[in-house]
């Protein structure tokens, strides 16, 4: 059960830092096609304060979604068979598009995650989900070929 959780916290850890990122990427890239300059040092302070005010709200986001995702992606792998670290790395993927999907349709705004008003934006943003499932289940359940790989 702790093996669990700790691989599950990693994940949504990891999961929202990239989420983070790539959506202040894709915020600048905006500003950027309206013409406003974007010095390297205010990409990087906009990175670092992304990653401290937004991070946080997209890791309960993320949380939310793989505590349904990932046990119904466990189900599915024993049930329907195929590799369980593609049920959840899928599992993650598609998780954060219905929850995008559902979110957007209720945010007062046109969206709350602007980075997902594209398709790009809303791809690479679950693609952050997906990575998560990923490092969730490298940590659950590594490959033996994995727990051979040196750390170093």
């Amino acid at each position: 059960m702790l093996k669990t959780l700790i691989a599950f916290v990693i994940a949504v850890v990891a999961g929202a830092i990239v989420g983070s990122v790539i959506q202040t990427q894709f915020n600048l890239a905006a500003l950027i096609e309206l013409s406003v300059p974007i010095s390297l040092d205010t990409r990087i302070s906009t990175i670092i304060h992304d990653l401290l005010n937004f991070s946080p709200i997209f890791a309960a986001i993320l949380a939310l979604v793989l505590l349904v995702a990932l046990p119904i992606a466990a189900v599915c792998s024993r049930k329907l068979g195929g590799s369980e670290r593609w049920w959840f790395i899928s599992a993650g993927f598609f998780g954060l598009l219905c929850c995008f999907a559902v979110v957007n349709s209720l945010a007062p705004m046109p969206t709350l995650i602007a980075a997902t008003r594209s398709w790009a934006g809303l791809g690479a943003m679950a693609l952050s989900g997906a990575f998560a499932g990923w490092i969730f289940d490298r940590l659950w359940h590594p490959l033996p070929r994995e727990l051979a790989e040196p750390l170093a």
